[in-house]
C-alpha cells in the first residue's frame, strides 16, 4: 500500500497579490489623506538655505512645485510649469520683485501675479488675467511653511512651546548636517507612513537599536540610556500609550541609578501632534525634566517618498550633533556604511526602506508591540472622517492662540513607580 505524503501547509502559493490601504497611503489631490493633509501647514524649506540665488523645485503632497525667495527677502511657493507655455520655473531667474521664466520672460511675485510679459506689446497689456498658480507661506523656527488647502479654510501657523521663547543665546537649527543638501532638504524614497508610524513604535528601540544590531544610539550603558532600557523581555511593563489633547504618546520607563547611586526611575516620552508633527526628547543627553527643545514633521512628496523637517531650539551647536548623528550603525554614520554592513547592522533606515515603498497592509500581522500603530491609523482615519463631513479635523483652528504644550522628555517619575519591571524580574530569575 503506497502511502500518501502529506500536503506541505503555509506555503506562499496561491497568496493574493498584497495590497495597501489606499485612505491611508494616498496623498494626491482628492484622496482622504491628502485632503486631510492639505488642512496644515507644512514645512517646503529650511529658511536661512533658501537665498534668492536660485528657484528651488520640489514635490509636496503629489504636487510639483517651485520654492524661491524674491529680492526682497519673501519666499514664495508657486507650481512649478509657467502659466504660460509650461516650462518649469525651476529654471526661472530670481529677481527684486519675483520670479522669471527662462522661456518667454515672463515674471511672477510670490503670490502668483503675473508682473511682466517680456516679449508682448507694452510688456503685457493683459498680464493681469495671466496668475501662476501659487500657495500661501509663513516662516517660522527656522523653517518656511506652506498651505495647499482650501484658502477658506486656512488656519493658523501653529506654534509650540518647545521652540519658544528663545532664550539668550540660542538659536533655531533646522538644516541638517549633510554639505550640499538643498534647502527642500533630504529625501527618502519610501512613504511617509513608514516614517511615521515608526513615532509611535517605541518597542522596535528594544530590538533594532541593540539586540539585532548592537547598541546603536550613542552613550549607550554609559553616559546615556542603561543597557537595561532595551531588555525585550520588559516590553510589556515599561511602554504605555495615552491619547493626549493633540494626538498621542508613549512612555517607555528608564530604570536606572542616579548619580549618587539611589534607584531611579524616569519616562523617555515622545509625543505626536496629529497629523504628522512629533516631538522627541534628546535620546543621546538625556536632560531630566527639562522639557523638549526639538520638533520634527514627517512631509509626503508624494506616495512613495517623504522628507523629514526638523526645528531645534538651543544655544549649543552639540545638540544637532546628537540628534541628526547620535545613532551610529558598527559605529559609523550610515553614509559611510558597505552595503555588508547595511545588512548585518541595520538601522531606521533599513528597517522603514524594506517594508515598501508604500506599506502593503494586507501582508501585516499585527500583535501587541503595535499598539501605539493602531491608535494611530484610528485616529487619522476619525480625522479624515472629519474633513469628508465638512467638519475641521483635530488641531486645526483660525485662531493664533499661545504655543501648544509639548508633553515630551525626559521625565521623573511620581515616587511608588516600581524600580523593576516585572518581566525583567521574571527572566533574570
Amino acid at each position: 500500500m503506497t502511502e500518501t505524503t502529506p500536503a506541505d501547509t503555509g506555503t506562499g502559493y496561491g497568496r493574493k497579490e498584497p495590497s495597501y490601504d489606499a485612505r491611508l497611503a494616498e496623498v494626491g489631490p482628492g484622496t482622504p489623506m491628502g485632503e486631510l493633509l492639505r488642512r496644515y501647514w507644512q514645512p517646503i524649506a529650511v529658511s536661512e538655505q533658501l537665498t534668492s540665488d536660485v528657484p528651488h523645485r520640489t514635490r509636496v503632497l503629489g504636487e510639483n512645485l517651485v520654492v524661491f525667495r524674491d529680492g526682497q527677502g519673501r519666499p514664495g511657493v508657486v507650481f512649478e510649469r509657467c502659466a504660460h507655455r509650461g516650462s518649469s520655473l525651476f529654471y526661472g531667474r530670481v529677481e527684486e520683485d519675483g520670479i522669471r521664466c527662462c522661456y518667454h520672460g515672463w515674471k511672477f511675485d510670490v503670490q502668483g501675479h503675473c508682473l511682466e510679459q517680456a516679449l508682448e506689446p507694452d510688456r503685457g497689456r493683459r498680464r493681469d488675467v495671466a496668475r501662476q498658480p501659487w500657495y500661501p507661506v509663513e516662516e517660522r523656527y527656522g523653517l518656511v511653511f506652506v498651505y495647499m488647502g482650501p484658502p477658506e479654510r486656512k488656519p493658523a501657523l501653529p506654534r509650540y512651546d518647545a521652540l519658544e521663547p528663545l532664550e539668550e543665546g540660542e538659536r533655531y537649527y533646522a538644516a541638517w548636517p549633510i554639505p550640499g543638501l538643498p534647502p527642500t532638504g533630504l529625501v527618502s524614497d519610501f512613504s511617509w507612513l513608514n516614517m511615521y508610524e515608526n513615532a509611535l513604535d517605541p518597542s522596535h528601540v528594544c530590538w533594532l537599536h541593540s539586540n539585532h544590531s548592537g547598541y546603536q544610539i550613542m552613550g549607550t550603558g554609559g553616559t546615556g540610556l542603561p543597557e537595561a532600557f532595551f531588555d525585550p523581555d520588559a516590553v510589556a511593563d515599561n511602554i504605555t500609550y495615552t491619547r493626549t489633547e493633540y494626538g498621542a504618546k508613549y512612555d517607555h520607563l528608564i530604570r536606572d541609578k542616579d548619580d549618587n547611586g539611589e534607584p531611579r526611575v524616569r519616562s523617555f516620552r515622545t509625543e505626536l501632534h496629529l497629523p504628522n508633527v512629533f516631538v522627541l526628547p534628546d535620546y543621546v543627553g538625556l536632560p531630566t525634566d527639562q522639557g523638549p527643545d526639538h520638533v520634527m514633521w514627517v512631509v509626503p512628496m508624494d506616495d512613495t517618498r517623504h522628507r523629514v523637517f526638523f526645528s531645534t531650539r538651543s544655544s549649543d551647536p552639540e545638540r544637532l550633533t546628537r540628534f541628526a548623528l547620535g545613532i551610529k550603525q558598527n559605529g559609523k554614520d550610515s553614509w559611510l556604511l558597505t552595503e555588508e554592513e547595511r545588512q548585518r547592522f541595520p538601522g531606521d533606515g533599513e528597517a522603514q526602506a524594506s517594508q515598501g515603498a508604500i506599506p502593503m497592509h494586507s501582508e501585516e500581522t499585527l500583535a501587541t508591540s503595535d499598539r501605539g500603530v493602531v491608535m494611530l491609523r484610528r485616529m487619522w482615519k476619525a480625522m479624515m472622517d472629519d474633513v469628508e463631513a465638512g467638519r475641521d479635523p483635530q488641531n486645526v483652528t483660525k485662531v493664533d492662540g499661545p504655543p501648544r504644550h509639548c508633553d515630551a522628555g525626559i521625565i521623573t517619575m511620581p515616587a511608588g513607580t516600581p524600580e523593576t519591571a516585572p518581566a525583567a524580574s521574571a527572566a533574570g530569575a
